[in-house]
């Protein structure tokens, strides 16, 4: 029997055997049920005014896991009571029924005059509001599917209609917050092992929009970990959920929550999530919806991507092509430009200032050019004031910069700079001043005309270095060739405007302590080169006593040919060249020799020996470096090719010489300072650093090698003497030995 033929015999009497008593109230309630209320909360409420009459009438209605009162009296009425009265048990059931979730419950059955409120009618009622509760339901049920429906439809359309990913995940949680009757909503995205929020909706704390979350953490994460649907009812008493994000939840006060996965061709790509304020459990039609709307907010979030990615792509092809067109006309511009620059190079006319008028007509720009020094070379046009451009491209430096740049003027133009760079070495700048074209083009038309102004500087350097290579090749000719080399480089000389007539000393230099510097300070071939050639530059520029005819120089050789013939000013000219050196690095030795005044320059060689003679007296004595100065010192030095002589000095020194090579020996050493220490083995040993004993057995050793005996005056001075006419008529020999391993330049 369903609860309509329990009420239609509840209303004869058939289901109780006995007869409704009758009264007012009765009669009141059995009109009601040839009623049809529009609601629920109507029919309650109609209940409560026909039994006015009665004390206490309430009628509840069970909601999740609550009862609400709908209409009547607001005393308080016991859950756990309503409880037992719905499983028909319980103190109240002698004034109140239940039938499924609603319940009619008075203070009393008793209607006065001795009348009873019938149990039979009571239930008849419940079971009326039932079937009035149940019709409504199917109402809002049937209005939430059509509700549903139109939700779809509209997320639907964005997904058809999407051009923007955070538009459409905006438009997701707002749909879904409506549709699921949640407080939050929140779509989560997987960026590599973890989700981010990436939209939400109703929360309240800040760090809620921030969300970051791992496999296992919250509900999102219980998700990420599974790839099921997870619900929870009671978010902090949950013991599913980790305790990661409780003080969040606290916060936003959540109670339960809703979250399903978001899949895309078999991968999880995030997590569509709400939650709730109120306690309350998600049904199955809510997961329902909310997997629908997963599936479809998926295909948006598929959408959007691709859209953002087109989008995107779109986006840099055109962007490509603007710097495509851009870089294209630059192109055309600079080539134009370039071709113009090159043919002033190939003109051989004045390069800074035909480019400063090409640069500045074509670009209707203002040119200067400067040295590497923060000259003015060039300026186009020649009436402008340039005191703004230098102070602001030199300043206080007093040297333009090092690099490309781009400085502004105090009136607001723009110069654009570029360095003058040849062969590693800055000869300036070139700077452009206002203009109208476009930056990029003026910034390249300045590199073009520096490059321009480079190449005229190496083409003037390969010119100094041609010309520098032939002077080098006559010079070492005229000192050291055959006959018929002297004869060509004479008449190379002439051709190339050398002046050799007159009276010329030869000048020899050599380098003495350049490769211990670099080894001291670290240098590598270059710089040594480097400095080498910085100090024949220094020679050649020198213009005291007088400048320099010739000038080369071979490894750490140097010579000059110098239009001197008295002393005194050939003594100027070395204490200059010494400045000169020094002026370069202060720790630079270079001992010089001066030949005698040589009027006839097929007799420089013979000029050339003297140099080295008296450079050889010079290293050895000190002060003396001309060759007219020597005096007696010139025989010794003047006749060490003469056999007699050397014999004298081999018989001495050979055996010492031939010991000291073959066992590393000092005994040379040894015996000189021996005698420069007058004789005496205690100052000797003193000055060598060694043991009296260690002296006394090399001058033993001595003894044997020589046969001398140092104890005699004339075996002393025998000894004595071949060491001096050693060191000094050998010197330059001796030199030529330690040098000979250098390459020359």
């Amino acid at each position: 029997m369903n609860e309509v033929e329990h009420a239609q015999a509840a209303v004869t009497g058939d289901e109780f055997g006995i007869v409704p008593n009758s009264s007012p109230v009765h009669d009141r309630l059995a009109q009601l049920l040839t009623t049809l209320p529009s609601d629920v909360v109507s029919a309650a409420r109609a209940v409560v005014a026909a039994c006015s009459s009665v004390i206490g009438v309430q009628v509840l209605q069970r909601q999740d896991l609550d009862w609400v009162l709908l209409a009547g009296s607001n005393d308080h009425v016991d859950q756990t009571q309503l409880t037992a009265l719905e499983c028909g048990a319980g103190p109240l059931l002698a004034r109140g029924v239940a039938v499924d979730s609603l319940a009619i419950v008075l203070a009393s059955l008793d209607l006065g005059s001795g009348e009873i409120l019938s149990r039979t009618l009571l239930t008849q009622v419940c079971v009326w509001l039932e079937l009035t509760a149940r019709a409504f339901a199917t109402t809002e049920e049937l209005s939430a599917l059509a509700d549903e429906a139109n939700v779809m439809r509209t997320v639907a359309h964005h997904i058809l209609s999407a051009r923007d990913l955070d538009q459409v995940l905006l438009n997701i949680t707002n749909q879904t917050l409506r549709m699921s009757d949640s407080d939050i909503c929140g779509v989560f995205l997987r960026e590599g092992d973890e989700l981010r929020m990436r939209s939400c909706t109703g929360h309240r704390v800040i760090d809620t929009a921030r969300l970051r979350m791992q496999k296992g953490q919250g509900v999102a994460g219980l998700v990420f970990e599974t790839g099921e649907v997870a619900k929870v009812d009671s978010y902090l008493q949950d013991l599913r959920i980790s305790k990661d994000f409780m003080s969040l939840a606290e916060q936003e006060a959540t109670r339960s929550a809703l979250a399903v996965p978001l899949i895309v061709h078999g991968d999880m790509i995030g997590v569509l999530e709400v939650w709730r304020r109120r306690y309350s459990s998600f049904t199955d039609r809510d997961v329902r919806r909310l997997v629908a709307l997963a599936d479809l907010a998926t295909i948006a979030i598929e959408n959007g991507r691709l859209y953002d990615a087109q989008r995107a792509t779109v986006d840099e092809l055109e962007a490509t092509r603007i710097s495509l067109e851009k870089q294209v006309n630059l192109l055309d511009r600079s080539a134009a430009l370039q071709h113009s620059l090159l043919e002033i190079v190939l003109s051989n006319t004045a390069v800074t200032s035909s480019v400063a008028r090409t640069v500045g007509s074509e670009l209707d720009c203002e040119v200067v050019i400067f040295s590497a020094t923060g000259e003015i070379e060039a300026a186009f046009p020649r009436d402008i004031d340039v005191t703004d451009v230098h102070e602001r491209v030199v300043g206080a430096t007093g040297s333009p910069p090092s690099r490309a740049t781009r400085l502004f003027s105090l009136d607001g133009r723009s110069i654009w700079v570029h360095p003058v760079v040849a062969a590693e070495n800055q000869y300036g700048a070139v700077c452009l001043v206002g203009g109208r074209e476009d930056s990029d083009i003026m910034q390249g038309a300045c590199g073009q005309a520096a490059m321009v102004c480079s190449l005229m500087q190496l083409q003037q350097r390969a010119a100094s270095a041609a010309r520098a290579e032939a002077l080098d090749q006559i010079a070492w000719d005229l000192m050291e060739g055959t006959a018929e080399q002297r004869a060509a480089a004479r008449s190379r000389a002439h051709q190339m405007g050398i002046r050799l007539k007159g009276f010329h000393r030869v000048v020899y230099g050599v380098f003495e302590n350049i490769d211990a510097l670099s080894v001291q300070e670290g240098w590598t071939t270059s710089s040594a080169d480097t400095l080498r050639r910085s100090v024949l530059a220094g020679l050649r520029s020198c213009t005291y006593p007088t400048a320099l005819t010739l000038t080369s120089a071979r490894g750490n050789w140097i010579i000059a040919l110098a239009p001197i013939k008295d002393r005194e000013r050939a003594r100027q000219l070395l204490d200059e060249l010494n400045k000169t050196a020094i002026s370069l690095h202060p720790d630079l030795n270079i001992t010089w020799g001066v030949s005698s005044a040589c009027n006839e320059p097929a007799n420089y060689p013979m000029a050339f020996d003297e140099a080295k003679t008296a450079h050889a007296a010079s290293r050895r004595l000190g002060a003396v470096s001309l060759y007219d100065e020597l005096g007696i010192v010139r025989l010794l030095l003047g006749s060490s090719d003469n056999p007699d002589l050397q014999g004298f000095i081999k018989e001495i020194t050979d055996p010492l010489m031939e010991y000291d090579r073959q066992s590393d020996g000092a005994l040379l050493k040894t015996l000189r300072t021996f005698f420069d220490a007058n004789c005496s083995q205690k100052d000797a040993a003193e000055r060598l650093f060694v043991h009296p004993k260690t002296l006394a057995y090399r001058l033993e050793l001595i003894r044997k090698l020589t046969g001398l005996d140092l104890s005699r005056h004339a075996d002393r001075m025998r000894a004595d003497l071949a060491l001096r006419l050693l060191q000094v008529t050998l010197a330059s020999q001796y030199l030529d030995n330690e040098n000979s391993t250098i390459t020359p330049m």
